[in-house]
């Protein structure tokens, strides 16, 4: 915990001092005042998550790499000292006035701590997380080495990131922490529903920090674990959060401002190029894009276009010197021609492998098993919790569709003024979250990989509708008994996860990670040699871990394109 701790302190001076610097940035070019101080710490992330990507095109993210960053902060800090003495300020006075919250988060930031420095290691990281993030650390990026273990080719931004903060020329050991920073940050977000008991009638956003709070229990006892999902669907419930935040407090002052929409969309940008499977949130991007295009502000349109570009163009770079594909495993887009490229074959197999394996198949040759077949087993195979939110989804996708044509019609009959009306704000979101519903069923319907459209798009639809219910005229008389019902549902709700919390921390509380944090598991293996280069071939069911390194299971004929593994790897030509 102590090690988390202090790592945690690093990421976040470094994050946030950034963060603050790139977002005084946007908000003296687009005139905007950033009002939600969450949001320096997420754009730091993001910043430094790009930094990472570019540092790794040239060398390994280690010591280096952090001096660097570290001078960036310094930087950062001393350029807008005035600005940020008086947020700082700010922020203490606020704790003054609200003297809960000093505990709060400080119990907030034991328990992730706790809940980082120790126990479940996912399968995926002592398979190839661990083995990804430490080719990161020694060499940055190395061209074809998906030819070594295909799942190398699995490129998320959330390895560099975990690789810069690793830090194990201080600790001793690679630090995997990022990941648990991500629940920290997010749980904060969630303690604004301490407003409801205070009185206040539930918004939409609520609803949302409902489904988040589900899912930090989650992954609490495994947010240790480097794995993109988890970083990819928290910030989908952020992104969420402040989405619909924005849309209130708009709503409520009458403003139409694009800038905190679309600096939301880079942030998107950003989730994409942790897990690409969530690019299809990206058409939230037709709200600010509308907005702009009214206003006819071409900078801040070229502003957020060339910021979307310069977040995902390392990804993608990382990408094509990784496995000689711009997605990978995507065979349809096919540009490049390297010596290092992934047989197309090859390619096709493994995105067969991975929508199979989400419908709970293990064999690529039953690629053509109809739906009423692989569906009742896959549903039937779900815990009765996971079950519960499916049935909640589809149900959502009927409430919501009539819902919406009900407010089209309301809108017909009053007559639409404005080019974007209020009342399609709820709309946009839950047409773009059923999509990407949608695309995660048909393409790989893991549940880990589609916790947050399972959650959030019954949480967001019932809730505008007990929302719309409950601001009805006739129902204020009776407004008070509804708070209060409300309130004991959600009380029992945060009961049931605190029980789940409890019961995690009891199976690993005689653990001894109360200073060092659980290292990476660490594989059996034997050896073999491949042009002088003495490789460690895992013996168990694929997990190497992080120690033995470098690591191939060597399923395909390959050889050094060089004289050094940096000069990366190539599958061997079979005449």
């Amino acid at each position: 915990m102590v090690m988390v701790l202090i790592n945690w302190l690093y990421i976040a001076v470094t994050s946030f001092l950034t963060g603050y610097g790139i977002l005084s940035l946007f908000a003296n070019l687009f005139n905007y005042k950033i009002r939600h101080g969450m949001a320096y710490f997420w754009a730091g992330l993001a910043f430094v998550t790009v930094y990472a990507q570019f540092f790794s095109l040239v060398c390994g993210v280690s010591t280096g790499a952090n001096i660097l960053l570290c001078m960036t902060s310094i930087a950062c800090g001393c350029l807008y000292r005035k600005d940020l003495g008086a947020y700082l300020t700010k922020q203490v006075q606020r704790l003054k006035t609200e003297k809960w919250r000093v505990p709060v988060y400080v119990f907030l930031i034991l328990l992730f701590s706790y809940g980082t420095s120790r126990g479940y290691m996912h399968f995926d990281t002592s398979l190839y997380h661990a083995q990804s993030i430490r080719w990161i650390e020694e060499y940055g990026v190395v061209p074809g080495l998906a030819n070594l273990q295909s799942r190398f080719g699995y490129n998320s931004a959330a390895f560099p990131l975990t690789a810069l903060y690793s830090m194990k020329g201080v600790f001793g050991q690679s630090l995997h922490t990022t990941a648990g920073f991500f629940a920290l940050l997010a749980s904060f977000l969630a303690l604004d529903l301490y407003k409801v008991f205070m009185g206040k009638k539930a918004d939409l956003a609520d609803f949302a920090r409902i489904g988040l709070v589900f899912y930090l229990g989650v992954i609490f006892s495994q947010m240790m674990s480097p794995a993109s999902d988890y970083y990819a669907q928290v910030l989908l419930f952020v992104i969420l959060i402040l989405w619909l935040e924005e849309d209130i407090y708009q709503k409520e002052t009458g403003g139409e401002n694009a800038t905190p929409y679309g600096l939301l969309c880079i942030l998107i940008v950003y989730a994409v190029t942790i897990k690409f499977s969530v690019a299809v949130l990206l058409l939230l991007v037709i709200k600010p894009a509308v907005m702009l295009l009214k206003k006819k502000d071409i900078r801040q349109i070229i502003g957020c276009i060339g910021t979307g570009f310069i977040t995902a163009l390392p990804f993608f770079i990382r990408n094509v010197i990784i496995s000689g594909w711009l997605l990978y495993p995507f065979a349809g887009i096919d540009l490049f021609s390297v010596d290092w490229k992934i047989p197309k074959g090859q390619v096709q197999y493994d995105s067969m492998e991975i929508g199979l394996y989400g419908r709970g198949i293990t064999d690529v040759t039953k690629y053509a098993t109809p739906f009423s077949e692989w569906f009742p087993a896959w549903f039937t195979g779900l815990k009765a919790l996971e079950k519960v939110f499916i049935l909640a989804t589809v149900a959502a996708f009927a409430v919501g569709v009539i819902y919406l044509l009900w407010i089209y019609i309301r809108i017909r009959k009053n007559g639409q003024k404005q080019l974007w009306n209020p009342s399609w704000n709820f709309g946009l979101v839950f047409l773009v979250f059923g999509i990407s519903t949608v695309f995660w069923f048909v393409s790989a319907p893991l549940v880990r990989y589609g916790y947050a459209y399972i959650t959030v798009v019954p949480l967001i639809t019932f809730g505008e509708v007990i929302l719309c219910i409950w601001n009805a005229k006739k129902i204020q008389p009776y407004s008070k008994h509804i708070q209060r019902a409300f309130c004991i549902v959600l009380a029992g709700f945060l009961l049931t996860r605190v029980d789940g919390l409890l019961d995690d921390i009891r199976r690993t509380w005689k653990e001894p990670y109360y200073t060092a944090q659980m290292d990476y598991i660490d594989g059996d293996a034997v050896t073999q040699v491949v042009d002088g280069v003495t490789f460690y071939v895992p013996t168990e069911s694929g997990l190497i871990g992080y120690e033995k390194f470098p690591s191939s299971l060597l399923v395909w004929p390959i050889e050094l394109r060089g004289e050094s593994i940096e000069e990366g790897f190539r599958q061997i030509i079979q005449e």
